[in-house]
């Protein structure tokens, strides 16, 4: 089965999934088609609310340059969690593809050539060799594939490596959120990262920071409420930010998120990020 199928029914029956409220600035709530590429929503327990409805200036710039089909993924190299993001043109690895280690969140751009197996190369002299997997290991060609196995080696040390398929994404290299901000990458990032470093550490004057108040939180049952400022947010700290709630953030990354209708999902619909910061919560009991 075509790849681009195969994504477009995964992406179909993710949205009977998604229950749409409406985004704070609209009065009545409606129910929106996300024409979106969707990464794999790994904690399907978790209720995906969308907030909708905002007209945001796309990136001129972003507009300007080529944009490229990423493929994303998640996985290890020997135990190290890492994240890769790759594009593939006439069996050539393309400007932006590139992997990062989730310690650090810098990326390391990749470079090389893709006809069956990938030959991948890193600026420091690290080289990846990888074959597309499916979910029982096997190897299998790109369309049927589910993600990648291989080694990545460098100065005479070789380490497995295993990468899950999370999803697809068709953006200028930099300007992954130019759907909701004229913004560059690293800038709009450094916010969500702002916030998930403040309430991982349990600091909400840190965390109110990156958040764009009124923010809405979504409860398991179907309610919401508002939280209006940094003190209201004091006060249901321990109501929004659940302990099963933290455990499923630290288990993500805040880096190369998705991009659904105007805003950027962290993990399976844990939180929504519109232009000026969070926006929405959706919590775990």
């Amino acid at each position: 089965m075509n790849i681009k199928i195969k994504r477009m029914k995964h992406e179909k029956s993710l949205l009977h999934r998604l229950a749409l409220p409406v985004c704070k600035i609209c009065e009545d709530y409606k129910l929106m088609k996300i024409k979106a590429s969707l990464t794999s929503m790994k904690r399907p327990n978790v209720i995906l609310i969308l907030l909708l409805g905002f007209a945001v200036p796309v990136s001129g710039r972003a507009q300007a340059e080529e944009t490229h089909e990423f493929d994303e993924y998640s996985g290890v190299i020997g135990d190290l969690p890492v994240g890769m993001v790759l594009s593939i043109s006439d069996g050539t690895i393309t400007q932006g593809s590139h992997y990062y280690y989730r310690k650090y969140l810098k990326d390391i751009p990749l470079k090389g050539v893709a006809a069956g197996e990938l030959h991948l190369t890193e600026p420091g002299g690290g080289t990846f060799i990888l074959h597309y997997i499916d979910n029982k290991s096997t190897p299998v060609s790109a369309d049927n594939s589910t993600g990648l196995m291989g080694t990545w080696a460098n100065n005479g040390k070789t380490l497995p490596v295993k990468l899950t398929h999370d999803g697809a994404g068709n953006y200028a290299p930099g300007h992954r959120y130019a759907d909701l901000t004229n913004e560059g990458d690293a800038h709009f990032e450094a916010r969500i990262q702002g916030f998930y470093d403040g309430v991982l550490a349990n600091k909400p004057d840190a965390t109110s920071q990156s958040i764009s108040f009124p923010l809405r939180v979504n409860t398991p049952d179907g309610h919401y409420m508002i939280i209006h400022n940094a003190t209201e947010l004091k006060q249901k700290w321990g109501l929004i930010f659940s302990a099963a709630w933290l455990r499923a953030l630290a288990a993500t990354s805040p880096h190369d998120l998705p991009v659904l209708k105007g805003h950027a999902m962290i993990g399976a619909g844990l939180a929504f990020f519109g232009p000026k910061g969070l926006e929405v919560v959706n919590t775990i009991r």
